[in-house]
């Protein structure tokens, strides 16, 4: 079995039992923010829970393609425990990874997104990746602004 095949399966296992998955409104979370990709039908609800300028906590609500919500599902275990500014960092380094194909060098990713590779190189799912990724910046901002 190569890298790309074991990748593809994370991303599956990712999708068929999403981490820290709500049905409901996210509640009680110091932001939320929203994303939608029109072209795929995703749309993702990003919750954050801060405690000592860490996030405690993330939490997803949304509807999405297999790669949408398999993104969404590692994000959450992927920073919970780190710093509202490293999960800054992260969410700006995954958007470089995507946003730049050519680009030589990765980012130092968690082994825990390395899975997500396996998509790069596919232009027209890159949003798919990134969409619950801008809406955490995006959440951490208005936690920030608050």
């Amino acid at each position: 079995m190569t890298a790309q095949d074991l990748y593809k399966e994370t991303l599956l296992e990712h999708y068929r039992h999403p981490r820290n998955r709500c049905d409901r409104p996210i509640q009680e979370a110091d932001a939320v923010e929203r994303g939608a990709n029109p072209r795929c039908g995703d749309e993702i609800e990003i919750g954050i829970f801060l405690q000592d300028e860490k996030i405690r906590q993330v939490k997803f609500r949304g509807r999405g393609c297999a790669i949408c919500i398999a993104s969404a599902s590692m994000l959450t275990e992927a920073v919970a425990g780190l710093s509202v500014a490293s999960t800054r960092r992260l969410c700006d380094q995954m958007h470089a990874w995507f946003g730049d194909i050519e680009a030589a060098a990765e980012p130092l990713l968690p082994d825990s997104l390395q899975a997500l590779a396996a998509v790069r190189e596919h232009r027209a799912r890159q949003k798919c990746v990134l969409l619950s990724w801008e809406a955490l910046a995006h959440a951490i901002d208005t936690a920030a602004s608050a």
